[in-house]
């Protein structure tokens, strides 16, 4: 199967917290080198990377695969992806690294502004809902 058809079917599995999926999926991509996905289904392969890798409990392997995605998404001026793995970023270290509680507010105030400024609703109100939470 193509690595688009592979990154759709790893997203779902993040989706639906389906491990054993994202593990096989996650194994599959990781060695391919492939960071962004063809003309058919236009992502960042790397955040999915970072999702599954969160899934499965392998934080620090998460980070990683967010930050090719952020340096990746940047390079392309990809903006989309950029802000939604910020965001992902930014839940991370939320959840898993509270001692970096001051660069996960920087990747979230940055995606909410760019969610805003591309009316990409249904990620703001995610983003948002982080921050009402950390004012709480």
């Amino acid at each position: 199967m193509p690595a688009w058809g592979d990154t759709i079917f790893l997203e779902a599995a993040v989706i639906i917290s389906h491990s054993k999926a994202a593990q096989m999926l996650l194994n599959r991509l990781s060695g391919t080198g492939v960071l962004t996905s063809g003309w058919r289904f236009t992502t960042c392969v790397a955040r999915h990377l970072g999702g599954a890798a969160a899934l499965l409990g392998r934080y620090d392997e998460a980070r990683q695969h967010y930050q090719d995605a952020i340096r990746v998404c940047t390079e392309m001026r990809f903006r989309p992806e950029l802000a939604l793995s910020r965001l992902q970023l930014a839940e991370l270290l939320l959840d898993h690294y509270p001692a970096e509680k001051k660069e996960a507010l920087e990747h979230l105030d940055f995606a909410t502004k760019e969610f805003r400024e591309m009316k990409m609703q249904p990620s703001l109100e995610r983003a948002l809902r982080h921050k009402d939470i950390l004012k709480a």
